[in-house]
């Protein structure tokens, strides 16, 4: 009887994570992060709810002729995500939310979906360590211990088995993993590097250094290509060869940059900041050449955008400008469609590898699919 009852309870803590109805929002720097337990779900949990589609339903890929055709094809209640992660295979999404329990304590979720109905598949949480990414193989996260001197990699499946863990002799400011599931790269809070560590065995394979910066904030991690560390600051971006160590030149900005993403070749940059254009400052996202570190061309946007992302074939970036989704015709510089919906700002956008769904999320605390019904 007492086992019966744990694993309602435990059941319960893990419904919550997901919805976390009554939680308030808190986002703290990543620097901060108290004790920590991770929980993986024992019992299959039910559904997010609402959805729009229950019935399987076939899709066609998103391009640049049809994307006008894209409709809200399912949605979530998922409180306070801050990252959205498609598995390589494209079956499932991981969900990576922060909240606070009613003691205040720090509780950090990722939720395992299908793609096909939005349906869970696993759930873990911890209270203290921060759960920094997950990888794209769609199962293996990577937690920062709440004393921020170690760092361990755990399934987040059924079993929520530890796959392996690493102590450091420094701050661990974040982390996040190779799209080709090589590396996992660790950024350090104290000084200007990132140890890149075999993601099999975490032995350090080599320290990524040379930027450098008068802000007090930076952050350090893989985009979209696995060629490239990103290195930002404030109003600076660049990109430093991850097996050579190069570093390429810098992408400066007037403003504060608010997002940025890579093409999955390496070759574009698209970053989104303030920007004076005939003489007038306004939201705009502008293209560079990773090459040549020069300027393509400038995207004006009517509100800022804080997340975009090139598809896979490069042919189309999708945009979250204030509460809608826009996609664009990179190379043309094109606005081929707005979607409306969401009833507060997108945080989040995720196009699925096969590019048949785009996935957002902002400050509604709802999670969208939007694809093209055939």
């Amino acid at each position: 009887m007492t086992k019966k009852v744990l694993l309602w309870v435990i059941g319960g803590l893990l419904l919550l994570s997901l919805v976390a109805c009554n939680l308030e929002t808190v986002t703290p720097p990543p620097t901060q992060a108290p004790p920590t337990m991770v929980v993986p779900s024992q019992t299959p949990s039910p559904a997010p709810s609402p959805t729009v589609l229950t019935t399987e339903v076939v899709t066609a890929p998103i391009k640049s002729n049809n994307a006008q055709n894209l409709v809200l094809s399912q949605r979530a209640a998922v409180r306070n995500i801050q990252d959205i992660v498609w598995a390589q295979d494209g079956t499932t999404l991981s969900v990576l939310t922060q909240n606070s329990d009613s003691d205040g304590n720090q509780v950090f979720g990722v939720s395992v979906l299908g793609a096909d109905n939005l349906t869970t598949r696993s759930m873990s949480t911890s209270v203290g360590n921060r759960i920094a990414a997950v990888a794209v193989d769609g199962h293996t996260a990577a937690i920062i211990d709440k004393d921020l001197k170690a760092f361990s990699l755990v399934d987040t499946g059924m079993s929520g088995t530890t796959l392996g863990s690493k102590i450091t002799d420094y701050a661990i400011g974040n982390i996040s993993f190779s799209p080709d599931l090589r590396y996992v790269a660790v950024t350090k809070q104290e000084s200007w590097e990132v140890v890149l560590y075999d993601i099999t065995t975490l032995e350090e394979v080599r320290v990524l250094s040379g930027f450098e910066t008068a802000a007090p904030v930076f952050d350090a991690r893989f985009d979209s290509s696995p060629q490239w560390m990103v290195w930002l600051a404030r109003g600076t971006l660049q990109l430093q060869e991850v097996e050579t160590g190069r570093l390429n030149g810098a992408f400066f900005h007037e403003d504060f940059i608010s997002g940025y993403t890579l093409s999955p070749d390496g070759m574009i940059l698209a970053s989104s900041a303030g920007k004076t254009v005939n003489g007038v400052m306004v939201p705009a996202i502008t293209l560079w050449d990773t090459t040549s570190s020069s300027e393509i061309k400038t995207l004006v946007m009517d509100e800022p955008v804080y997340a975009l992302q090139f598809s896979p074939d490069e042919k189309l970036l999708a945009v979250a400008t204030g509460k809608d989704l826009q996609i664009w015709d990179p190379a043309s510089g094109t606005l081929l469609t707005t979607l409306s919906g969401h009833s507060d700002i997108i945080l989040q956008i995720a196009f699925s590898p096969d590019q048949h769904t785009i996935a957002t999320a902002g400050l509604d605390n709802q999670l969208y699919l939007w694809q093209i019904i055939e």
